[in-house]
């Protein structure tokens, strides 16, 4: 196997870079980022070197000046920095692991848009995304899990994923080039290295050849993934609807549980969790994850961020000929000489004798029990009952505001207006109510 030969056909191959882009490197000191800085200098390609220190390892001091070193002989620029790992990891609240991963790759996006670099290359190789897929599948995963790590994903390249880990350990050694072994991965105590150690030698004593078929395994999924992700986005344009922060999938025969799945999860809803959803058929019935709040409305999913289940308790206040702007409204109040205007028939106005109304008008989020009198009606009419009429899915209902003068409810923003200081022949000037759902709730019902 000529690896250099081998590394070049699958860089064009996979149109990872070209001579003429610039290639940040990720160099730990390790045999696979260092077989692949010295494959980039030999090949002609422009790169840089970067390298992180995480205060975790003894070791690592004597890494970072090996890689030094490194860069110094290919006579390429070196990047480096310290993190204090530890710290970052206790205020963030994630592992160790996922602080450091967060730390190296914004250091590397930071150096790359301030240096202009065209991509960051990361050393990966066959068995990592081996070792992936086979974590990915413990967890329960989908395509894109089970086909591994992808060569190219937006400015990060994996120019080596051709290769096998023996592969590259036998160029360095014919090359006589020099590395440093990272102490943890000796040992167990991280799942991946169990896999490593523990899993893949037992299956390639099944078939000596599994690390290659996952690899044509691994190519056949991809494009398989492709077909997946192009139906996904065609349903997507049909039935999905995403309006700032409210979240609507309307029912279809397209849409089973894995798609459903596929559009929830990035709302933090497990696939154990989308098999009860897809399965409720009561309108109303609720659900829950860590961020989201899912209602089955009568045609369709409807979500929202949990912070909708929290009742709004603010109060505005809105003068003559004013704007009020919030988060999730904007309402004008106009003052008119009636000769000069005429009502039309939309519910995202309202219309009111100025001279009845009692300024400054009050804004706020309706409550149970909350009664007015719709215009045109004799009688009066709960709010939740006009919320019903009005198809407002459940989770949207404490999203819906009033508009008060004095102690009457004139308005339910831009569902209807009420009888009170309704427009009459004694009019003489008008107070119009310009109400703009910003998050679409109305648009929906």
């Amino acid at each position: 196997m000529n690896l250099a030969k081998d590394l070049q056909r699958y860089i064009v191959e996979n149109n990872l870079f070209t001579k003429n882009h610039q290639i940040l490197v990720a160099i730990s000191g390790g045999v696979d980022s260092v077989v692949l800085g010295h494959l980039l200098c030999e090949l002609g390609y422009n790169i840089g070197v970067i390298h992180c220190h995480f205060g975790l390892r003894a070791e690592a001091d004597k890494e970072a000046e090996f890689v030094e070193n490194l860069a110094n002989t290919w006579q390429v620029p070196f990047y480096f920095r310290q993190f204090n790992t530890a710290e970052f990891a206790e205020k963030a609240g994630v592992s160790i692991q996922m602080a450091a991963r967060q730390l190296r790759y914004n250091f590397f996006e930071q150096i790359r848009k301030q240096e202009s670099y065209n991509y960051i290359a990361t050393a990966h190789h066959l068995n990592d995304s081996l070792e992936t897929a086979i974590f990915n599948f413990t967890k329960g995963t989908g395509i894109a899990g089970l086909r591994g790590i992808l060569a190219k994903n937006g400015y990060i390249v994996r120019p080596l994923l051709f290769a096998t880990k023996q592969q590259i350990r036998e160029y360095a050694q014919s090359h006589h080039l020099q590395w440093l072994e990272d102490s943890s991965n000796a040992t167990d105590d991280y799942t991946r290295n169990f896999i490593r150690h523990q899993v893949v030698p037992r299956l390639e004593e099944i078939n000596p050849n599994f690390l290659q078929n996952f690899a044509e395994t691994a190519q056949r999924l991809y494009s398989v993934e492709k077909v997946w992700q192009e139906k996904l986005q065609q349903i997507a344009q049909e039935y999905l609807q995403v309006n700032a922060d409210i979240w609507k999938l309307q029912f279809s025969s397209k849409v089973d549980v894995v798609i459903l799945h596929h559009f929830l999860e990035k709302l933090g809803f497990s696939f154990r969790q989308c098999q009860d959803i897809y399965c409720s058929k009561q309108v109303g019935t609720e659900f829950f994850s860590a961020s989201h709040w899912l209602v089955r409305d009568r045609t369709a999913w409807v979500a929202v961020p949990m912070h909708y289940h929290e009742n709004e308790l603010t109060i505005w206040q809105l003068q003559e000929n004013d704007i009020l702007q919030t988060l999730y409204f904007t309402l004008q109040s106009k003052i008119l000489e009636v000769k000069h205007f005429a009502i039309p028939q939309n519910h995202s106005q309202a219309y009111f004798d100025a001279q009845k109304l009692e300024f400054p008008l009050r804004v706020r989020v309706w409550r149970e029990g909350d009664i007015f009198q719709p215009l045109g009606m004799r009688g009066k009419k709960k709010i939740s009952d006009l919320l019903v009429d009005c198809k407002i899915p459940k989770n949207l209902k404490k999203r819906i505001f009033v508009v008060e003068s004095g102690k009457e409810i004139i308005y339910v923003a831009g569902l209807r207006s009420s009888e009170f200081a309704k427009i009459t022949e004694n009019t003489q000037k008008i107070c119009v109510l310009s109400f703009n759902d910003k998050i679409g709730i109305i648009e929906q019902s």
